[in-house]
């Protein structure tokens, strides 16, 4: 029986790349694959690929994603409108813009729009886990999910 859309495997943590190109999928996969780092006790990271924004944004609205990676450099205008779907969302994701001219100045403009960071291409892995791991932190602590064996789910508040 397949999985319901908003939940995700136990001890998994869905991170959404969006980019037209394979080869940024491909690097993120084998990244993710070969990392001996768990973000939550017990926890790996699955990359879930799109191609086109629609596909993204049909994943955003069948099940609940922290993090996504989204290509600037094939499109450009792409990021924003990943931020502006994400804005209905009870736990937006963390947006993490991927470009080949990630100086300070395009860091700035991202941030200031809602982004969570900037990734330079090509990936370079120690920098690629370290931004995910900080998104991941920081989308957790901020809507307090917990890993429960039926995935991740909101703590009860007692109110």
């Amino acid at each position: 029986m397949p999985e319901p859309p908003d939940r995700q495997p136990p001890g998994t943590i869905t991170v959404l790349s969006l980019s037209p190109v394979e080869s940024d999928h491909t690097a993120l996969e084998q990244t993710f694959r070969e990392s001996s780092l768990t973000l939550y006790p017990n926890c790996r990271l699955a990359l879930h690929p799109s191609r086109t924004l629609a596909s993204a944004l049909a994943v955003l609205r069948s099940k609940r994603v922290p993090i996504i990676l989204c290509d600037r450099d094939e499109q450009p205008e792409a990021w924003r409108e990943i931020l502006q779907a994400c804005k209905g969302l009870a736990a937006p994701p963390c947006l993490i813009v991927t470009s080949r001219q990630a100086d300070d100045r395009e860091w700035a403009e991202l941030l200031h729009a809602g982004a969570f960071d900037l990734l330079a291409k090509p990936f370079e892995k120690s920098n690629v886990m370290r931004i995910v791991q900080s998104a991941w932190v920081h989308w957790q602590s901020r809507y307090r999910l917990i890993e429960t064996s039926e995935g991740l789910i909101e703590p009860a508040t007692g109110s």
